[in-house]
């Protein structure tokens, strides 16, 4: 089912080392490592942008889980190159016999701390009678981009995995979006096509973990929430060249080094080459 398969998603693997907390803490939270500047409790983060809540708030969910600190999105994967895996709710439009709206939810996320990778993802709709629409800001600007996509029978379906704007579309996102509103609608309530689709989806979701197929329209009736990947960087607005002399500079040891963010203002740390580990823990680049 598309929901498991989608789960599964991994943004970018976090190298293996000896240590990827701050000694003394949980470097691991279920299933999902968590490694410093991020962390889980009081001292354990390096600020509380990076603060996560481990929980055991799902009765059906069988370890303990990280959520972000000021939300309800719940994490996947934490990359070191910056990038953070979500799962978020997708829109969902509904119609019954007489085209009448039965369903028509518009998922709104809220991120302080982080903002949407624009090149991660992609703005995907789903439906035969469906235009969808996604707005969100960077700073105090908005943005709205969005796709439209129909069909009128089952054969109208194109190649498996294509979703070119038959029953289904994609389009890109702007970059350094944090806050987004996820909009649905018909152009006929779906009357012309009712038997085949009655309702349409739309999503924010990882480009490489979506594929298109005959069954999209049933897997969706199932599926609540999709990956999606976020970018964070240390000290938004700061460059290498403003934070290097500063005491709270992230960049531990004389083996690791400042790069700019390039998915976003701020800088991220590396440990050189021939080294590798957590270049933001004071030991954390080791030789290969």
């Amino acid at each position: 089912m598309i929901l498991i398969i989608l789960a599964a998603v991994e943004t970018t693997k976090i190298v293996e080392s000896q240590s990827v907390s701050l000694p003394g803490c949980p470097d691991r939270c279920g299933d999902v490592k968590i490694p410093y500047p991020f962390g889980t409790s009081q001292g354990c983060y390096l600020s509380e942008k990076f603060s996560i809540n481990c929980s055991q708030s799902n009765s059906q969910l069988l370890s303990p889980t990280p959520f972000l600190s000021n939300g309800n999105l719940q994490i996947t994967n934490i990359s070191l190159e910056g990038e953070l895996g979500i799962m978020h709710y997708g829109a969902r439009d509904c119609y019954d016999e007489e085209g009448m709206q039965v369903i028509n939810n518009r998922p709104r996320t809220r991120l302080s701390n982080f903002h949407i990778s624009s090149a991660k993802n992609k703005f995907t709709a789903v439906g035969c009678d469906t235009y969808a629409i996604i707005s969100g800001y960077r700073g105090e600007t908005e943005y709205i981009t969005g796709c439209i996509s129909s069909c009128d029978r089952i054969d109208s379906y194109t190649t498996e995995s294509s979703c070119s704007g038959v029953s289904c579309c994609q389009t890109s996102i702007p970059s350094g979006l944090k806050n987004i509103t996820v909009g649905l609608s018909s152009f006929y309530n779906h009357t012309f096509v009712h038997k085949l689709n009655p309702c349409s989806y739309a999503f924010v979701v990882v480009e490489s973990k979506f594929n298109f197929s005959r069954t999209s329209f049933r897997d969706f009736n199932d599926t609540e929430m999709v990956p999606i990947v976020l970018n964070w960087a240390i000290g938004e607005g700061s460059s290498c060249d403003e934070t290097e002399s500063r005491e709270d500079f992230a960049c531990k040891g004389n083996i690791s080094k400042c790069v700019e963010a390039s998915n976003g203002p701020g800088y991220l740390c590396q440990c050189l080459p021939g080294y590798e580990g957590n270049p933001y823990l004071s030991d954390g680049c080791q030789g290969d």
